[in-house]
C-alpha cells in the first residue's frame, strides 16, 4: 500500500470494509451517549462526546461527515427535549448550546480536512502516474518519498530508497554551490544533474528543484521533479554527427551539390496545366512553362565542386540563384521530364541537359534531382550535377573513328568482292554489248524487222538495270556516312547482301540457303552497317569452307523472332569450324585464325551490332562447321517478303 505524508493511497474493495467497521463502530458509540445523555442523571454536557462520532467517521467520505454531523445535533435536541424542556436551567440550556456548537464546528471542520486530504491523495496519485521521476527529500539530502517514475528509471525499489542519503545512493553530478545560492534567493532552480542507475549506466536529467518549507517558513528540504534527457541528448548527438557526416560528404563531393527549394517550381508547372490536359503533354508543347518553373528553384546551400562546375567566384554568388535555369533552349524538354516525374510521386529523376556557366562555357551535364526526407511540397531538394562534355566529346570521337574503321573496312571487304562484283558487271555489260550488236544487224537488213530490234532493246535495258543495280549496292556500301538508325526490312537487306556475295558462293562452289519464321518485322538499325556485318559473316562463311572437299557446301541463312523482342540473324557454315576454345576470342581485336586475316573484321562487326542495340555470339556446330549470330531490336512492325532458297 502506497502512503504520501501519511494519508493512505488505498485499493477500493478494502476502504470499503474498513469504511462498514467504522460506520458500525459510530452507531454503537452514538446510541452509548444517546443513552447516557437521555437516561443517566449526569448534568454535564454529554452531548459534547458527538463530536468523537463525526472524528470516527471522517475518513469514511464527506457524506458520512455530513449525515453523522445531521444525526447526532438532532439526537442533542431530542436528549434536551426529553429531559428538559419543561424543567430547564440555564446551565442545561448553555450546556445544550456548547454540544450544538461543537458538533457544529466538528462537521464543518471535518468537511473540509475530508476535502484536504482527498486533493492531497489525488495529487499523491498524480505522482505515482508519472513518467518523470518525484523524489522529497528533507534537510539532510535524505530521501522521504519515491514514485514509480523514480523507481523505473533508476532501478532502486521504494523499499530500498526512503531513509538513504540521495547524492550516495545516485551518485549526482551537478554545480552543487550554483544550486544552493539560486535556491536561497529564489526557493527554486532548474536545469541538467547527471545521476547514475543502480546498473551504473549514466544518466542525464532535466529536473527542477523546490524548496520544502514548514508552516514557520523554516525550510525542511526539497521537492525534485526529473525527466530522463539520456536518450534524447543521445539522439541529438547522432543527429549532431549525421548532420556532420552529411556536410563532411556535401562539400567533399566531387561533383557538384547543391540543395534547393522547389515547391514554387511545381506550384508553377501544376498551376498552369488546364483542366483535363496531361502535364507531360502541357509542358511540351509550352516550354515557356518550364523556363518559368524552373527560374523558381533557388539554391539554399552548394558545395566547392558547384561552384567550380558553374565557374562562380564563390559559393554566396549561388546561394539564393538559379543553377537549373541556365540551361539552353533545347534543355526544356529534358527538365519538363524531371518536372513531370517529381509530379506523378517518383522521389528522384535524372536527365542529362545542356547548361551555360557564369563564364560563359556550354557543359553538358547530367542531373539527378532528389527528394530529401523532411521536405514537403518539393521544398528540400538535392540537386547532384555531373560533368559529361569530355566523355561526350570522347564518345562523339570514338564514333567517329569507329565509322571510319568500318568505312575502311567495308572499303577492304569491297576489295576482296573485287572480282565478283566486276563480274557481276561484266556480265550484264558483255549482254547489252551482244544485243546492241544484234540489233545492228537487224536493222541492215534490207526490211529491218524492228520486233527483233525491240526486242534486243529490252534486253539491253534489263541488263543495263541489273549492272546500275551492282553499281548502286557497292556504292551504298562503300559511302561514308554517320551512322543513322532507322526502321530495316531485313529481308530486302538479306537479298542485297546475297546479291554481292553470289558470285563468290558460286565460284566456291557454295549452296546458299534461307529459312525464316514468317513475316518479319522491321528492326531500329542503320542499314549499311549491318549489310556490312552480314556480307563480312557470309563472306567468313564461305572462305571457311574452301578446304572441305568431303561433303556439300552449304550456308545457310536464318532469321527468328527472339521472346526478348529480338531479331536473331543467324549465318551457319558446314567448313571446319572454330578451334578449341576459339569462340570465346573470335571478336577480340586482332584474333584472326587465317593465314592472312587482320583479326579485325568481326571485332568491327561487334561493335556495330552492340552499338544498335544487339548481341553478336559465335558456336561451333554439332556436327560441322559454326554459326555466327546476332540480333537487333524491332521496330516498327512490317510484313516481309517470303525468303525464296538460292543456290
Amino acid at each position: 500500500m502506497h502512503t504520501h505524508k501519511g494519508y493512505e493511497l488505498a485499493p477500493f474493495e478494502p476502504r470499503r470494509r474498513r469504511s462498514a467497521v467504522l460506520i458500525a463502530l459510530a452507531i454503537c458509540l452514538t446510541a452509548s451517549i444517546f443513552a447516557i445523555d437521555v437516561f443517566t442523571p449526569f448534568d454535564g454536557a454529554i452531548a459534547v462526546l458527538y463530536i468523537g462520532v463525526i472524528l470516527l467517521l471522517a475518513p469514511s467520505g464527506r457524506r458520512a461527515v455530513m449525515a453523522s454531523g445531521l444525526i447526532t445535533a438532532l439526537l442533542t435536541v431530542f436528549a434536551f427535549a426529553f429531559g428538559h424542556l419543561t424543567n430547564a436551567s440555564d446551565g442545561a440550556a448553555s450546556r445544550f448550546v456548547v454540544s450544538l456548537v461543537a458538533i457544529a464546528i466538528t462537521t464543518l471542520m471535518s468537511m473540509r480536512d475530508r476535502s484536504s486530504r482527498t486533493t492531497l491523495g489525488e495529487q499523491a496519485r498524480i505522482l505515482e502516474l508519472s513518467h518523470d521521476t518525484v523524489i522529497i527529500r528533507d534537510s539532510n539530502d535524505v530521501i522521504v518519498y519515491w514514485n514509480d517514475g523514480a523507481e523505473k528509471l533508476y532501478g532502486w525499489s521504494r523499499g530500498e530508497a526512503l531513509g538513504r542519503n540521495c547524492g550516495e545512493l545516485l551518485q549526482c553530478r551537478f554545480p552543487a554551490q550554483e544550486i544552493a545560492t539560486v535556491m536561497d534567493e529564489i526557493g527554486q532552480w532548474s536545469g541538467e544533474v547527471v545521476r547514475t542507475r543502480r546498473d551504473g549506466t549514466p544518466l542525464v536529467l532535466a529536473s527542477r528543484w523546490l524548496r520544502r518549507r514548514d508552516p514557520d517558513g523554516r525550510s525542511i528540504g526539497t521537492i525534485e521533479s526529473s525527466a530522463d534527457l539520456t536518450e534524447k541528448r543521445r539522439a541529438d548527438e547522432q543527429s549532431l554527427a549525421s548532420e556532420r557526416k552529411y556536410r563532411t560528404i556535401f562539400d567533399s563531393a566531387g561533383f557538384a551539390t547543391w540543395e534547393s527549394d522547389w515547391s514554387e517550381t511545381m506550384r508553377v508547372a501544376l498551376a498552369s496545366v488546364p483542366d483535363g490536359q496531361q502535364l507531360a503533354t502541357w509542358l511540351e508543347s509550352h516550354p515557356e512553362i518550364t523556363q518559368q518553373a524552373v527560374a523558381a528553384a533557388v539554391i539554399r546551400d552548394a558545395n566547392p565542386a558547384a561552384v567550380d562546375l558553374f565557374e562562380a567566384d564563390a559559393r554566396e554568388t549561388l546561394v539564393g540563384s538559379n543553377l537549373c535555369g541556365r540551361y539552353l533552349p533545347r534543355g526544356a524538354s529534358a527538365l519538363s521530364d524531371v518536372i513531370v516525374a517529381l509530379a506523378a510521386g517518383e522521389t528522384m529523376a535524372e536527365t542529362e541537359v545542356r547548361m551555360q556557366t557564369f563564364g560563359e562555357r556550354v557543359a553538358d551535364v547530367v542531373l539527378r534531382v532528389t527528394i530529401l526526407p523532411g521536405g514537403q511540397n518539393w521544398s528540400h531538394v538535392l540537386v547532384m550535377a555531373f560533368d559529361v562534355t569530355e566523355r561526350n566529346e570522347a564518345r562523339t570521337r570514338y564514333e567517329q573513328v569507329s565509322a571510319e574503321l568500318a568505312h575502311a573496312a567495308r572499303v577492304s571487304m569491297l576489295g576482296q568482292l573485287a572480282a565478283s562484283i566486276a563480274h557481276e558487271v561484266n556480265q550484264p555489260l558483255a549482254a547489252i554489248i551482244n544485243y546492241g550488236k544484234s540489233a545492228k544487224r537487224f536493222l541492215r537488213r534490207p526490211q529491218p524487222d524492228l520486233e527483233d530490234v525491240g526486242s534486243c532493246v529490252d534486253k539491253m535495258i534489263s541488263n543495263g538495270t541489273r549492272a546500275a543495280q551492282v553499281v548502286d549496292r557497292v556504292r551504298k556500301l562503300a559511302r561514308k556516312a554517320a551512322p543513322q538508325a532507322d526502321p530495316i526490312n531485313l529481308s530486302d537487306l538479306i537479298e542485297d547482301a546475297i546479291a554481292l556475295i553470289k558470285s563468290e558462293a558460286r565460284a566456291q562452289s557454295v549452296r546458299l540457303r534461307q529459312r525464316s519464321s514468317g513475316d518479319l518485322p522491321n528492326v531500329v538499325a542503320d542499314r549499311v552497317q549491318v549489310q556490312q556485318v552480314l556480307v563480312n559473316l557470309l563472306m567468313n562463311a564461305i572462305q571457311a569452307m574452301r578446304e572441305v572437299d568431303n561433303r556439300a557446301r552449304e550456308l545457310c541463312i536464318d532469321t527468328t523472332v527472339t521472346p526478348d523482342g529480338m531479331v536473331r540473324v543467324a549465318v551457319a557454315d558446314c567448313g571446319t569450324g572454330f578451334p578449341m576454345g576459339g569462340e570465346a576470342r573470335m571478336f577480340e581485336p586482332f584474333y584472326t585464325t587465317k593465314p592472312d586475316g587482320m583479326g579485325i573484321g568481326l571485332s568491327i562487326c561487334r561493335s556495330i551490332i552492340e552499338h544498335q542495340g544487339g548481341r553478336i555470339s559465335a558456336a561451333n556446330n554439332e556436327v560441322f562447321g559454326a554459326t555466327v549470330s546476332f540480333t537487333l531490336p524491332i521496330g516498327v512492325p512490317q510484313a516481309a517478303k517470303t525468303l525464296e532458297p538460292i543456290s
